[in-house]
């Protein structure tokens, strides 16, 4: 498994991967066939997320050369949460449980600290069990609940804050 920074050539398989958990899993955000993101519309994002030092995205190949895995990170653009960079994550099922998705919170993590980012943030739905155990044991604390946040197959669903400081001594 290669963990690497998202590259401008990327577009194709991560809109196929996007669509793919999707359907997969219902911890996404999006439900299967809501997305609306093209190849074309991806191309065009990506330098923002290959040039940045605000945000940046990781994702997981296989030896086969498909994305099974990505991580997100956007920094706060106010001042007063600029230090902040809010993560999103997502694993095909195929390499859950391997040790992907904590090289993923590993590489995103390393690169917020040689970018002067204090803490790191998620939101995630409490039911989920194996990506709370994940968050807690890279060192994410639970900050608190936003009760019925989402819907989910007809269900309300609370979501967990979630964040880990990186330095405790951080001074921009």
């Amino acid at each position: 498994m290669i963990i690497r920074k998202v590259a401008l050539n990327d577009a194709e398989k991560l809109v196929a991967l996007f669509h793919l958990l999707d359907t997969e899993t219902d911890f996404m955000l999006f439900e299967p066939g809501e997305r609306q993101l093209t190849i074309e519309q991806q191309r065009e994002q990506l330098p923002e997320w290959v040039d940045s030092n605000k945000q940046t995205m990781f994702v997981a190949e296989d030896a086969a050369g498909e994305l099974v895995g990505f991580i997100v990170g956007v920094g706060g653009k106010m001042n007063r949460i600029r230090h902040s960079l809010y993560c999103a994550i997502g694993l095909r099922k195929s390499a859950q449980g391997k040790g992907v998705g904590r090289q993923l919170m590993t590489s995103l993590e390393s690169w917020a600290s040689q970018h002067t980012f204090h803490r790191i943030e998620l939101t995630v739905m409490a039911h989920n069990a194996p990506a709370r155990q994940l968050y807690t044991s890279a060192g994410f604390a639970e900050e608190g609940i936003r009760r019925d946040a989402m819907r989910v197959n007809g269900q309300y669903v609370d979501e967990i804050y979630m964040a880990k400081l990186l330095d405790a001594n951080y001074q921009e």
